[in-house]
């Protein structure tokens, strides 16, 4: 009784045809004469099976001896008629268990489906070698189904093995810069798990970086080293360096990301100077294509944020005055009423001076060598030269107030966010109320309410009663102080206002702990 709308059963009806009579007559065009006979025999004898078991198999399901045929039952005996054709790796028969599997998969039957899909996979290196494409689709199902279940040791061994077979089968072409992409994003999340031994977790932090930095050499050598295709690699090439700060910063067991603890840890450092290289080089790509002000403005304020976030409140607020300045023009000037000229040739001078220090902050400095290469490694001149001069500051004070019309918790990206999800009022369960200084730190925290523990259901003996609230109570006072904790060692873009760093009248927040989006509190500069 399954009913689909006419033009789906119009573009379901070709795709079967494609893929059970065109692929397989295309096919025969690949392979020699011998091939050629051999397969046409397998597709003979699998193709009269099915031909002649589907209408026996449903006039015994009229019958009542057999439930009613359905995909996947098509797919097994299309399976076995092409075993006992040809044997256990018939021609074929990676297209047939990876349909299978992935029938299974949209029934939720993970189990089964990734048995079927590691069989295709073996029978795929058996017919066409150790690293042949038609592999890919069928890891990538495989892990699907892995990831479904869970099992994430699994699914870390089997991308790795999908990297390699994609590293070769992929290479120099537009597919591999979307796969380097998938297992950075992949090692990096393999990190927020903890996979594998402790010893070897920061490792999942280099692997992911070098497939990003593949992914950002791939797309230079492909669409040039100014195309807005650089944004993708760059952008999880930040992430790493926010993950790099933390682990180094644990490593170190300083106290703070503080000035005088930043100083005294060389790789510190060499992380801070590699982050600002990769925003660095975001700014400039964007902007040689076209990006707006107030784009330009975002990308300023997350320099800023970084610098802020490392401890480098100088640099930060420089940051911070740019992106002001490029969405707020300069007032107009009132009318001097003064004979003398001395004021004006003052204000020439002080303008003077900001544009070259906005120069200087925007590119970073020629003698870190770190410029717009991601590694630090290369010259910056040539990506100085090829963006362009400082546009006009416009006007958007949309943007304006996005930045820094409230106190923003960094790091402000998404999977790195410090804080679980807020609302602006004291609609939730646990209500606080803080300020945040000129200096982006918090103050005066308070905790206003905290809901009440639910009442014990009427069947819990008297014992059990009286003993759950109390645990209860004693869980949540618990989660609430360690959210306590995290709001004061979070650091906080400060408010902005005439383009000056004010502090905030009393904020009130609002937190659910029970959402399962409130896992994600990490990344602090404790």
């Amino acid at each position: 009784n399954w009913r689909v709308p006419p033009f789906a059963a119009v573009l379901l009806a070709i795709g079967f045809f494609i893929a059970l009579v065109g692929v397989p007559l295309w096919g025969f065009r690949l392979v020699d004469e011998v091939k050629v006979r051999r397969n046409l025999q397998v597709l003979a004898g699998s193709s009269l099976a099915v031909l002649g078991g589907y209408p026996a198999w449903q006039a015994l399901a009229a019958g009542g001896l057999l439930p009613q045929p359905s995909a996947l039952g098509v797919y097994r005996s299309y399976i076995q008629s092409m075993e006992a054709s040809a044997g256990a790796f018939a021609p074929g028969l990676t297209e047939q268990l990876l349909g299978l599997g992935l029938n299974l998969q949209a029934l939720n039957r993970h189990e089964e489906a990734e048995a079927v899909l590691k069989r295709g996979v073996h029978v795929s290196r058996v017919q066409s070698g150790l690293y042949a494409a038609d592999q890919i689709p069928l890891l990538r199902a495989e892990i699907r189904s892995l990831t479904a279940m869970g099992r994430f040791d699994e699914v870390d061994e089997r991308q790795r093995y999908l990297a390699r077979v994609e590293s070769e089968a992929l290479e120099g072409t537009p597919a591999s810069i979307a796969a380097f992409l998938d297992q950075g994003a992949w090692a990096e999340q393999a990190w927020e798990l903890r996979l594998g031994e402790l010893e070897t977790h920061p490792e999942h932090l280099a692997r992911s970086w070098e497939y990003y930095r593949l992914a950002y050499n791939q797309s230079g050598n492909l669409f040039g080293e100014q195309s807005p295709e650089l944004v993708k690699p760059l952008e999880g090439m930040l992430r790493l360096q926010y993950h790099f700060a933390a682990l180094q910063r644990s490593n170190t067991g300083g106290s703070a990301f503080d000035k005088g603890s930043y100083r005294q840890s060389t790789a510190l450092g060499g992380v801070y100077r590699r982050g600002e290289a990769v925003l660095t080089n975001i700014y400039a790509v964007k902007r040689i294509n076209g990006s707006s002000a107030g784009e330009q403005a975002r990308d300023l304020t997350r320099l800023g944020d970084w610098a802020w976030w490392m401890g480098r409140r100088s640099t930060a607020f420089d940051y911070y005055a740019q992106a002001w300045q490029r969405i707020t023009p300069e007032p107009e000037p009132q009318p001097d009423t003064d004979d003398t000229t001395d004021t004006p040739a003052a204000t020439e001078t002080d303008d003077t001076d900001l544009a070259a220090d906005e120069t200087n902050q925007t590119v970073a400095s020629t003698e870190d060598g770190e410029g717009g290469d991601p590694d630090g490694e290369n010259d910056e001149a040539a990506q100085a030269d090829m963006t362009p001069p400082e546009p006009e500051p416009v006007d958007d004070p949309v943007m304006r107030a996005a930045l820094f019309e409230v106190s923003t918790p960094l790091p402000d990206i998404d999977n790195l966010r410090p804080l679980p999800p807020f609302t602006r009022d004291d609609s939730g369960p646990i209500v606080v109320q803080f300020r945040v200084n000129d200096a982006g730190k918090v103050t005066d925290l308070e905790r206003l309410r905290v809901s009440e523990v639910s009442p014990t259901t009427e069947n819990e003996s008297d014992a059990d009663a009286s003993d759950a609230p109390q645990l209860e109570t004693d869980k949540n006072d618990a989660s609430v102080e360690r959210l306590l904790r995290k709001i004061r060692r979070t650091r906080f873009r400060p408010r902005y206002e005439a383009g000056e760093p004010v502090g905030t009248d009393m904020i009130v927040w609002s937190f659910d702990l029970a959402s399962p989006s409130t896992q994600g509190m990490a990344l602090q500069p404790q």
